[in-house]
């Protein structure tokens, strides 16, 4: 493999990696979400077919914020994601992904948090009231989302002036290298008019 492909298959890695951290524990929290939707389960306190699945939920909800709830924490994720694309020379991918991928980590778990809310579940910054949702108490995994809408409004400006700024620059500084036509070689060869026989 050539040095270009090898760097190329590592930013790959590297984007991979970064998004599956931001985005993964809550894509697992709406696969469980929808696994409830299936089994026609109405969020609520009581158990969904006798299976655990408000706690599964709650774990991944806490994962979840553990990672995208530490602001610092996830910009920082979502800038090395960023840098990988703009290394591989994908320039509107890397402002996309700062721009939309620090977002989207926050608003996917909240949108599920939101979905599964039913009639005397509360959900507030501070804490106060309790939410049971298939025989487990949801705790702070729910209030987290509350927080959410103060959060993007902190540093979205921020990042849309950064992503901004890296798209500008990559579309200058760092486009797709053009790849040679088969016919193309560094090497002439001389005319038959100036052959010797």
């Amino acid at each position: 493999m050539s040095e270009d492909g090898r760097s190329s298959a590592w930013t790959r890695n590297i984007y991979a990696v970064c998004t599956t951290v931001l985005l993964g524990p809550a894509l697992a929290a709406w696969a469980l979400r929808g696994s409830a939707l299936a089994m026609k389960c109405a969020p609520g306190p009581d158990l969904c077919n006798h299976l655990p699945l408000g706690l599964a939920l709650r774990y991944a909800l806490s994962v979840t914020w553990m990672i995208n709830g530490n602001i610092m924490l996830m910009l920082g994720i979502a800038l090395v994601a960023t840098l990988a694309a703009f290394f591989a020379r994908r320039p509107l991918r890397a402002a996309l992904t700062l721009l939309l991928l620090p977002l989207a980590a926050l608003i996917v778990p909240m949108a599920l948090v939101y979905t599964a809310m039913y009639p005397g579940c509360t959900v507030s910054e501070s804490g106060i009231g309790s939410c049971p949702l298939w025989g487990t108490e949801m705790g702070m995994s729910f209030h987290a989302a509350a927080s959410v809408q103060w959060q993007v409004y902190g540093f979205v400006p921020y990042t849309f002036a950064l992503a901004l700024m890296l798209g500008i620059i990559g579309l200058f500084l760092m486009r797709p290298r053009p790849i040679g036509h088969a016919t193309a070689h560094p090497h002439r060869f001389p005319d038959e008019r100036f052959s010797r026989d």
